[in-house]
């Protein structure tokens, strides 16, 4: 069942690939494998990883030069925690991705017992290797590996040596290879492990950022390479790496581009670059799946697999690891933008299994100072500098400090509120950005656009609108949020609280010469949070060709894609309304636009407004500033306008749930308003502007 995996150093020192898979990947030994759903943020408690897997470096060496230092792999081993563990905030983090549950712990007790730092040094000329050149020839390999391993049931061994060599099945050939791995087999054996180039080991992202080795662990995990056996067959289960959530790809990806090589994947997803398995360089990566997750679980869940025996508890004693080893600390919090009195939940994220949670809040509350996921109110305005000290039974500490990381504000907004980002500061007074990859290199979010000639803002009538611009993203399934004030809700009984807002979107149905054509659709969601930023209700979803404001829904585009392919113009903006009545009354709501990124095209908003509108419980005419009427002739609604106008419609049973949402541009005149079939009973028709007027048409049918 052992393969052989490697990676090769390409001329801008990325990992690119060197060697496929020699056969295909054993099959997942459990039930396990099967694709999890997953949402985010995820918000369950989960500190620590449930499984904990014990390594030990090796590190082969010839001079000063080609050695590591010890902080050097402790470097490695930390980001290795924070890949594998997808720490919010750092360099392992994305939306996209999932938090593998995996710890890799170095240890700190040798195969004799004794004390050690989990690395051990190997004189390339001296026994027991003798090796005449300081590079690793791999018909050397297994001799290597017999002589200086550490017993397979206890430890994960991880071999880093000058350079690998005799790929090519020239010993003097020491060109291009980074590393390589086994999948786990049935029991341990000599061979398992990882081999990794010195120079790949620890660093910056911005260089060799040490993905190669969180990328060969992952073979050692069972998991392939998303471009094992090309585009495969349509079965995911039993074709290509076995995962279902990694989009099959017809080749290795050696750098982040839109493009769709497979098409027998269903749903049809574009290739996903940035996954781990990958070849990008390590800045790129940035992501494991849920499906890669449960597969490795299936692995580790196996009895007679090599992992089997490494993670249980007796063996993490033995070792010295886990919680007898190193501790690292990190936290995160669900929300950091809040009022006063806001309850905040923080979440620890550590390595060595701690057992003491000790938190700083600054002056913040914690229903438990001690608790790994304690609830924390902060009453007063100000920014708040939170600390996080954690302790395993080792009796190591490790302190963890984010400066200034809550932000407490008691401004409440009194409505309307009405946006159209024509002011030079970005963002607004009030308004605020959550750039949630910003840790991982994502520097693209909302950003403020005008363009030297008309259109330009909303339906042409103004210099600015924001936008995200998906098309130059490269990241798919990215997310970011645009937040509102906090609002003041307690309004008369007598009005109604409604958002309006204008946008312009065209999804993208894209192909070329190299890429099956797709549709690459973005996402358009809406947040409320009656508590001023601690928790989230979704109130308004809309994705692809329902996003969509152009009559076509998806452009057609073929061949090269050089520029954006949708720009504004005055006919393709969109006004979407939503109903907040059901917050009424609350003071302190505050709301958030949040864009999901899938690689398809810009997306523009302008005039954000909310604001309460006179609710009108009538079946007659009614007229509103002679702008237009609405009323009701042989049961079929209409309205009268005195010119040309943008109009949205909304229908609503007697429940207050939403029956129908259409939106069109009519001539001056009367028209009829197009309503599907309604059974007997009470609905209410709403009718807006896009100037922010608003009519609502009692419809009784009682037949």
């Amino acid at each position: 069942m052992f393969l052989l995996l490697a990676l090769i150093e390409g001329a801008i020192c990325a990992q690119v690939c060197g060697t496929s898979l020699l056969s295909s990947p054993p099959p997942s030994p459990s039930p396990l494998s099967t694709v999890r759903r997953h949402s985010w943020p995820d918000t369950a408690c989960r500190p620590t990883a449930t499984y904990t897997i014990p390594i030990v470096f090796h590190v082969i060496y010839s001079g000063e030069t080609d050695s590591l230092s010890y902080d050097r792999i402790m470097d490695q081993v930390h980001r290795l925690f924070e890949d594998y563990r997808r720490l919010p905030g750092g360099g392992g983090f994305t939306p996209k991705g999932v938090d593998m549950d995996i710890e890799f712990s170095l240890a700190t007790r040798d195969p004799q017992g004794q004390p050690t730092t989990g690395v051990v040094y190997w004189r390339y000329d001296q026994p027991p290797l003798n090796w005449s050149s300081p590079g690793l020839c791999v018909q050397d390999e297994y001799a290597m590996k017999a002589a200086t391993g550490w017993p397979r049931d206890k430890y994960l061994n991880i071999w880093v040596v000058p350079a690998i060599c005799g790929f090519s099945g020239n010993c003097a050939d020491c060109s291009g290879i980074a590393g390589y791995a086994y999948y786990p087999d049935i029991g341990p054996t000599v061979i398992y492990g990882s081999v990794v180039g010195a120079p790949f080991i620890g660093g910056s992202l911005s260089g060799r950022g040490g993905r190669t080795l969180v990328h060969e662990l992952g073979h050692n995990l069972g998991l392939a390479h998303p471009f094992e056996g090309g585009c495969g067959t349509t079965d995911c289960t039993t074709s290509g790496d076995e995962v279902c959530d990694t989009p099959p790809t017809a080749q290795e990806n050696f750098r982040v581009q839109r493009q769709n090589t497979c098409d027998n994947d269903s749903p049809d997803l574009p290739d996903d670059p940035r996954n781990y398995m990958d070849y990008v360089d390590d800045a790129s990566m940035s992501h494991f799946t849920s499906g890669q997750k449960s597969r490795a679980e299936s692995f580790l869940l196996y009895p007679p697999s090599s992992l089997w025996p490494l993670y249980q508890p007796s063996n993490l004693q033995l070792t010295g690891a886990g919680p007898y080893g190193h501790v690292k600390a990190a936290f995160w919090s669900e929300s950091q933008r809040v009022l006063p009195g806001t309850p905040v939940r923080f979440h620890a994220v550590a390595a060595g299994q701690p057992h003491l949670y000790e938190w700083d809040f600054g002056g913040g509350i914690a229903d438990d100072p001690h608790s790994p996921c304690p609830r924390v109110r902060f009453p007063s305005p100000g920014a708040y500098t939170v600390r996080l000290i954690v302790e395993n039974l080792s009796g190591r500490k490790d302190t963890f400090v984010r400066q200034n990381f809550i932000q407490v504000d008691d401004s409440i907004w009194h409505l309307p509120l009405r946006e159209g980002w024509e002011g030079a500061l970005f963002p607004p007074s009030g308004f605020s950005i959550e750039n949630l990859d910003a840790g991982q290199g994502g520097s693209r979010t909302w950003e403020r656009w005008g363009s030297t000639t008309p259109p330009r803002g909303g339906y042409g009538l103004s210099a600015y609108s924001v936008r995200l611009p998906f098309f130059s993203y490269s990241r798919y399934g990215e997310r970011d949020y645009l937040l509102s004030p906090a609002l003041d809700f307690e309004v008369d009984s007598s009005y109604d609280i409604q958002l309006r807002f204008a946008l312009s979107y065209a999804c993208l149905d894209w192909g070329s010469d190299y890429s099956y054509p797709l549709e690459y659709t973005d996402t358009l969601r809406v947040w409320l949070s009656p508590d001023g930023g601690g928790q989230w209700e979704l109130i308004y979803e809309k994705g692809g060709r329902a996003l969509s404001t152009r009559p076509e829904g998806c452009p057609q585009y073929r061949g090269s894609l050089s520029r954006a392919v949708h720009f504004p113009d005055s006919t393709s903006w969109r006004t979407d309304t939503v109903s907040l009545q059901r917050y009424r009354g609350i003071r302190g709501a505050r709301i958030r636009f949040e864009g999901v990124c899938g690689w398809g095209n810009l997306l523009y908003l302008d005039d954000i407004i909310i604001d309460t509108v006179r609710r009108v419980n009538t079946h007659q005419p009614s007229y509103l500033s002679g702008s237009f009427q609405l009323g009701e002739e042989e049961n079929h609604p209409v309205i009268q306008l005195t010119h040309a106008q943008h109009l949205t419609w909304v229908l609503y049973d007697v429940m207050g749930r939403r029956v129908l949402q259409e939106e069109k541009a009519f001539p001056p005149g009367k028209h009829t308003l197009s309503l599907p079939p309604l059974g007997m009973g009470m609905y209410f028709l709403r009718v807006s502007s896009a100037a922010g007027e608003t009519l609502t048409l009692r419809l009784l049918r009682i037949q």
